[in-house]
């Protein structure tokens, strides 16, 4: 504790702020908080970048609905997006984001991306700073750790450009105390990360152990920056090689632990919790690795994501039964019924799809692998569970939930991908309500790769290579092939592939800003927050912020400004010798300067 106390005092204010607010000061494999020769050999800064790994983690793992802080922050990216929004009661959760997601909004429940990017920038800056001034004479050892810094380092830039547009741009270790951090521009920004970025693929290595970063993971985040910035043509080149050039191929056979069973599908081994890491999974580029009773895991509990990502099914005062009686329950084991609860776990709907996730996205499927009932999992199947025993109904036991005498469909009656989120394995929960046990998990995977350049092909007018691209993935998913696509389609593939993959708001976002740099259907960089493409797509596809949908005791409200997060305030409050902006429509934006 004394090294944290010591180190406390270097680090700035507002990168403090994001510190004490976020779980990770464990000083293991090797603290940050460390005298100043700590980082100078090789196995130091190794050190560091498995930290700058574990940091890419704590997005995916662990309970959302954590009283303290979010475990699992990934879900705002689909809270406030076209797929889904907060299944929740609003006494712990943001549906009027105009009232609700303000600048003094708590940081380490619903903004939490904001601690992370500054750790995750700070850990990678150390790395880059350190590598110069440090005792390795290896020129090919310095440059692949170099180029993993840098790698880290934009892949939390990218996210935070699009999470909040303008922010600092720090791009050395910062040793002393540091109050005048000035906002960048987001372009300004990308160039610099598109710059280390094509340093990085040039020196990472093209073979790794998983859970490393590789040359392939580089070309998956140089693409992002390249459609970012409109080098469209950079990346279909920079998917190409990643596609091409590393013995990556999309997974169209069986394999893995489940490879023998018939029932199966080879959709369903791509993320059996043992296949995600496994060798011969060839379409894996980077994961990041949670397992029971390793060093180095951030959710200590599991992935949570039955707790997460299910509903409420089980609220049985919710779920009644025809003949008036409490239909469904998550007690302990054993019990006749309880076999639901060992399927599904005690789901709390922490996301609910919209209308757009539930249906419209499988409108004539077809034999779609993704919608079938290996990988989905139907509202028509849950049944009654609770027994006579319990207060049940004789009548209706085992019979199906019938929709009309549920009283809170919003939250306990929805469809939902159970592929990615009936997780199993190592669940501490067995014999009580699992809530979802341990998992590796993607962040980079290859059907991204091919979706990314088709939407780069699409940005320039080569329709028919990005309806290649598209149907690659939709003939191994058996999915209806498509004659032509559009962007739309581009994205709707996105959402049928990449659930709880993909940053869903950051990629809407990111469009949203293509098209104003473009000058694309009106839109336009001048006007950003009052008019953009994110927040029409929301109101086009999100039925309960379109509808202003009122559940609990307030409704579910979007502006065109909430295309960007609010700055904490305390960030910008702490700062007192520079001026980091608030994002227009929040308040404090009236004091906003100028970015370079």
């Amino acid at each position: 504790m004394r090294k944290i106390k010591k180190m406390a005092r270097y680090i700035p204010v507002f990168l403090l702020t994001g510190l004490m607010s976020c779980v990770d000061l464990d000083p293991e494999p090797l603290s940050f908080f460390a005298p100043e020769n700590t980082f100078m050999d090789k196995e130091g800064l190794d050190a560091l970048l498995i930290t700058s790994r574990k940091q890419i983690k704590w997005e995916w793992f662990g309970d959302a609905f954590n009283a303290g802080y979010c475990e699992t922050p990934l879900v705002y990216e689909y809270a406030w997006s076209d797929l889904s929004v907060i299944g929740a009661p609003e006494v712990k959760e943001i549906h009027n984001l105009e009232t609700q997601l303000t600048p003094t909004t708590k940081m380490a429940l619903h903004l939490r991306y904001w601690d992370l990017a500054w750790n995750g920038i700070k850990y990678a800056n150390t790395v880059i700073s350190r590598v110069p001034k440090s005792s390795i004479t290896n020129e090919e050892d310095k440059n692949q750790l170099l180029a993993e810094g840098y790698f880290h380092r934009a892949y939390w830039y990218y996210l935070l450009v699009h999470q909040w547009g303008d922010v600092p741009l720090v791009l050395e270790e910062v040793a002393e105390p540091k109050l005048d951090f000035n906002s960048a521009s987001r372009m300004s920004i990308l160039q610099q990360m598109k710059s280390d970025m094509e340093f990085a693929v040039k020196w990472l290595p093209v073979n790794v152990e998983r859970g490393c970063v590789s040359r392939a993971a580089g070309e998956h985040l140089l693409a992002k920056i390249y459609l970012s910035t409109g080098d469209f043509q950079l990346a279909v080149e920079a998917t190409t090689r990643c596609i091409n050039d590393y013995g990556l191929h999309l997974m169209r056979e069986r394999f893995g632990v489940n490879a023998s069973n018939p029932k199966l599908d080879v959709f369903n081994d791509l993320f059996q919790e043992d296949n995600i890491s496994a060798i011969e999974n060839k379409e894996a580029i980077f994961v990041v690795q949670e397992r029971y009773g390793i060093e180095g895991n951030v959710a200590p509990k599991g992935s949570n994501r039955m707790r997460n990502f299910v509903p409420y099914w089980s609220n049985g005062a919710a779920v009644k039964t025809p003949d008036g009686k409490n239909g469904t329950t998550y007690d302990a084991a054993p019990y006749d019924g309880y076999e639901q609860v060992e399927e599904l776990g005690r789901g709390i709907a922490k996301i609910r799809p919209t209308n757009y996730g539930q249906y419209a996205l499988w409108k004539n499927c077809g034999a779609d692998l993704r919608h079938n009932e290996n990988n989905w999992y139907d509202i028509s199947r849950l049944t009654y569970n609770r027994p006579a025993s319990k207060g049940g109904s004789a009548t209706y036991f085992g019979k199906p939930v019938e929709r009309k005498f549920v009283s809170d469909t919003m939250r306990c009656y929805f469809s939902f991908p159970t592929v990615k989120v009936l997780i199993y394995k190592d669940d501490l929960n067995k014999g009580k309500a699992p809530a979802g046990g341990f998992t590796d998990q993607y962040v980079f995977r290859l059907a991204e790769t091919y979706l990314m350049r088709a939407e780069a092909n699409y940005w320039l007018g080569n329709i028919p290579a990005a309806t290649s691209d598209v149907n690659e993935i939709r003939k191994r998913a058996k999915a209806p092939e498509l004659s032509t696509v559009s962007l739309d389609d581009i994205l709707d593939e996105r959402g049928r592939e990449l659930y709880i993959e993909e940053h869903r708001k950051v990629e809407l976002t990111r469009i949203a800003f293509l098209k104003a740099q473009l000058g694309k259907d009106g839109y336009s960089l001048q006007n950003f927050s009052e008019k953009n493409w994110y927040y029409d797509r929301v109101m086009e596809k999100n039925n309960f912020f379109a509808s202003q949908y009122f559940y609990s005791t307030n409704a579910f409200v979007m502006k065109p400004y909430h295309v960007l997060w609010p700055v904490p305030l305390t960030a910008i409050t702490s700062n007192t010798q520079g001026r980091i902006n608030q994002n227009i429509g929040y308040f404090g934006a009236e004091d906003n300067v100028p970015v370079e």
